[in-house]
């Protein structure tokens, strides 16, 4: 054999070898199967789909059940209290903080954080005990449904989460086209009373309202929930108050006389259904748009 045969030979033995040297390596690298997008971009990367899933946010509990993973639900924050199968699971304070080695020990696959109590601290706590954490924050009625989605993921009947995300779209489509482009109306949405405070734009319920073609009067508020005064609620000309505990927040109103029939300002107790970003709100949504109407009318 001549010299530069052997050694042409001698190069294709080395590749064959380099080649199956990356497929072994290839072969034997843990392998990420499972990747996952939460609400602030973050791309988290599973072993597997998860089976063990802590929630540390009502909305994610209702969520979770709603898509059909309610199964691999192992633990809830005190105050995830829908669906009702939620009540029997493990509760954990998650306010101010969770605390990270309760949730470690309970071997999650996954975390579910409300993004209000995520901080980068509390983050990087919980990312370097080794949980995958995904951040939930859905400010809009698409996020909703979007939320639904990723979450069938997890669900060994994965379509049951997708069925109710197409419901939650159509739902929405439906009331915007029916509503969305009829005469704005002035809403002063009332989340508590004592102290007075009402909510801004940033998450769901200034989606919902734009919907129903109302507008909200303290939603370009750079706070999430501003406290308020009577005079300035009044000085903005709401024509509907929007509330969710109807006995202690129409008593302000009703002393002063601003409501109908003395008054010009119509009041509506709806459900607080409409406050957690979950398909709850959407079942919410035909009494809120009937509230504006009549107020429009």
């Amino acid at each position: 054999m001549s010299a530069g045969l052997a050694s042409m030979h001698q190069r294709m033995w080395l590749v064959a070898r380099g080649l199956l040297a990356i497929l072994v390596g290839l072969a034997s690298a843990p392998a990420s199967s499972f990747s996952l997008v939460d609400d602030r971009g973050r791309e988290l990367r599973l072993a597997a789909s998860p089976t063990r899933i802590v929630s540390l946010a009502p909305h994610a509990t209702d969520l979770l059940f709603a898509a059909g993973a309610g199964g691999q639900v192992v633990a809830v924050d005190l105050h995830s209290d829908l669906p009702e199968h939620a009540a029997s699971l493990l509760r954990l304070n998650a306010h101010p903080a969770p605390d990270p080695e309760r949730v470690l020990a309970l071997q999650p696959d996954l975390v579910v954080m409300w993004g209000a109590a995520a901080d980068r601290g509390r983050l990087e706590r919980l990312e370097k005990l080794g949980l995958n954490v995904f951040v939930s924050e859905p400010r809009s009625l698409e996020a909703i449904a979007s939320t639904l989605e990723r979450f069938a993921r997890f669900s060994p009947s994965p379509q049951i989460g997708l069925e109710r995300a197409a419901r939650v779209r159509a739902r929405v489509q439906s009331l915007r086209e029916e509503f969305g482009s009829r005469k704005p109306v002035p809403v002063f949405v009332q989340a508590w009373s004592r102290p007075l405070t009402s909510l801004s734009d940033r998450d769901t319920i200034g989606d919902a309202l734009r919907l129903c073609g109302a507008v909200n009067l303290f939603g370009g508020s750079a706070l999430a929930a501003p406290q308020v005064g009577v005079e300035s609620v009044l000085a903005a000309k709401p024509a509907l108050i929007l509330a969710f505990e109807p006995q202690a927040d129409r008593a302000t109103w009703d002393a002063i006389g601003v409501l109908t029939p003395r008054g010009s300002i119509r009041f509506a107790a709806l459900g607080r259904g409409l406050l957690r970003p979950s398909d709850r709100l959407v079942d919410e949504l035909t009494a809120l748009c009937a509230a504006v109407e009549a107020a429009r009318r």
